[in-house]
C-alpha cells in the first residue's frame, strides 16, 4: 500500500469518527512528500469545510482542479509546478 493509499485509509477512517483535526493532520503530513495529489489536496479541502473553515478549504480545492487538469495535459504525469497554499 503507498504513503497516499494509507493516509486516505486513515483519514476515511478519522472522518468516521468524527475526528476532523486528526484527519486534517495526516492529510498535511502525507501532502508534505506528496504535494501535487490532487486527491489528498481535495480531501483537505473538503475537511476544512467541514470544519467550517471555507477560506482554508479554497486554496486546496482549487490546487485540486489545477493538478487535475495538468495531469491531463501532460499525459499523467504528477508533476506539477504549482506552489503549496498557505
Amino acid at each position: 500500500m503507498s504513503d497516499v493509499s494509507r493516509a486516505i485509509s486513515i483519514t476515511d477512517r478519522l472522518l468516521a469518527w468524527d475526528m476532523l483535526d486528526s484527519a486534517a493532520s495526516v492529510l498535511e503530513t502525507s501532502l508534505e512528500s506528496n504535494p501535487y495529489n490532487p486527491e489528498l489536496l481535495r480531501r483537505l479541502g473538503r475537511v476544512r469545510l467541514a470544519q467550517g473553515l471555507p477560506q482554508e478549504a479554497i486554496p486546496y480545492l482549487k490546487l485540486a482542479i489545477q493538478h487535475d487538469q495538468m495531469r491531463e495535459v501532460l499525459g499523467g504525469d504528477p508533476r506539477v509546478n504549482v506552489t503549496k497554499p498557505h
